[in-house]
């Protein structure tokens, strides 16, 4: 790389004596920003709609882990579901992979939950309240005065009554709406489990977007600590031309410039979410939000420069490479996640119907009739409807045996799981002198007598 060597070696946020820099973000605007905003606003409107739309009846996305239901626009599973949701899951993970290796760390300045509330929400509100980042930095150094106090009320104020309604939001997600309604208008101690859950994400994301802000980016998140690993010379990133802006220089009126285009404004450090001087070249710290390109352009455009000193490009086209697209590590990550996502369609769409287990309850062997006559066998059954109908189920066991239980026909209501206790009993002069014997049990389709499942179990008897 030429140009001027980079020379910070510590982090942006860290100030003398390891204490904690605090930024402030300079006001700016341009075509990036409206596009951002734009995304934002899309974004922040689906994410607080998306729990009250409905699919086939079902919450359009629902992580019920108190019913062990998860919803995912009309796709619903279960539990006995773990190899789909698997599938699904480790085909993300490698979705991830694709995109960050191809578009580096766009999910991060567009679409990520932490940017896009704290850029579009919070940070607009504070500067509403509090004026740009002169005018911040100023409050905060004052003494505490009357002025000070209203307006550091007003906005913690408006802080959490945002982040109440995203911390309803998110538990929507986690138990429903409709439950969501009945306990917001209910007692509290009615439900003091979820009411302490969403009190706590209420103050944690008060706390985040309040103060932890951009430490949570450069601290917390995993994501961005794996960029140095998923990225490489051919991935896309905000990047500064140090080609055409070296050597850099300021300029002087009536000057014939004869150095670099970067007239070393810093403006495009001062609009930095995190604090970085992007001349520096590829950081963790990037988040590829596209403040120092709009600030750079309006800068360019005041110098009579061409735009794009700071722009999306990559390591390659920066060396004056052409950059590739297609390269192996991108055709094996569209390969896995491809297949990854088949094996789970295939999973959820020729795995439907009803799925059957049968076990022994612990600690039961069999139990005989006062008399001593009759020998029985308890057993339970949990059936998985993952249809969209109700069945009806006979359960059936062949002579001499003999069955009891409280539902037979037994009917499954549709997307649940359901529970039956079933006894199976036999004569004890009929019993084999091992005390042990198999015997087979049939479910079957009320309706239509179809055999749906049948399976042998093991009965327990006296040994004679």
């Amino acid at each position: 790389m030429s140009g001027q060597a980079p020379t910070r070696e510590k982090m942006t946020t860290i100030g003398q004596g390891g204490k904690r820099f605090w930024l402030y973000p300079a006001k700016f605007s341009g075509a990036w920003l409206n596009r951002r905003r734009l995304t934002a606003v899309v974004l922040i409107i689906f994410f607080f709609l998306l729990p009250w739309l409905k699919i086939n009846g079902t919450q359009a996305v629902l992580l019920d882990i108190a019913e062990r239901k998860f919803a995912f626009f009309g796709l619903v599973l279960w539990p006995q579901d773990f190899a789909i949701l698997w599938f699904f899951a480790a085909g993300s993970a490698i979705l991830i992979l694709f995109l960050t290796a191809q578009w580096g760390r766009l999910w991060c300045g567009w679409a990520c939950p932490q940017t896009v509330f704290l850029e579009h929400v919070f940070r607009r509100i504070e500067i509403m309240i509090e004026g740009d980042a002169r005018q911040r930095r100023k409050l905060d150094a004052a003494p505490m005065s009357a002025g000070k106090f209203g307006k550091k009320a007003l906005k913690y104020l408006l802080f959490i009554i945002v982040s109440s309604h995203f911390a309803n939001t998110v538990l929507c997600y986690f138990v429903g709406t409709d439950q969501v309604l009945q306990m917001t208008f209910n007692d509290p101690r009615e439900n003091w489990g979820w009411f302490t859950f969403m009190a706590f994400f209420n103050f944690m994301f008060f706390v985040d977007f309040a103060w932890f802000r951009e430490q949570f980016c450069l601290i917390a998140c995993p994501y961005g600590r794996f960029q140095s690993v998923l990225l490489d010379s051919d991935s896309m990133i905000v990047g500064y031309d140090y080609n055409r802006g070296e050597p850099r220089g300021k300029m002087r009126k009536n000057e014939t410039r004869t150095a670099g285009d970067c007239i070393d404004c810093n403006r495009c450090v001062a609009v930095c979410p995190t604090g970085i001087d992007i001349r520096q070249g590829l950081q963790m710290e990037c988040i590829n939000c596209t403040a120092c390109m709009d600030a750079c352009d309006e800068i360019m455009f005041k110098v009579n420069k061409p735009p794009k000193l700071i722009r999306y490009t990559s390591i390659a086209d920066l060396e004056g490479r052409l950059r590739r697209f297609l390269r192996p590590r991108v055709l094996v990550y569209v390969i896995l996640a491809a297949a990854l996502y088949g094996v789970g369609t295939y999973l959820f769409l020729f795995n439907r119907g009803l799925k059957f287990q049968i076990v022994r309850p612990p600690g039961q062997s069999f139990t005989t009739s006062e008399s001593e006559a009759v020998v029985s066998n308890h057993f339970e059954v949990k059936a998985t409807n993952r249809s969209d109908q109700v069945w009806t189920v006979v359960v059936e066991v062949e002579e001499p045996l003999m069955l009891t239980t409280p539902l037979n026909p037994w009917p499954i209501p549709a997307e649940e799981t359901a529970t039956l206790p079933i006894f199976v009993r036999k004569q004890k002069s009929q019993f084999q002198s091992s005390g042990k014997e198999r015997a087979l049990v049939t479910f079957r389709d009320k309706e239509h007598g179809e055999v749906l499942y049948q399976t042998e179990v093991i009965l327990m008897g006296p040994a004679q």
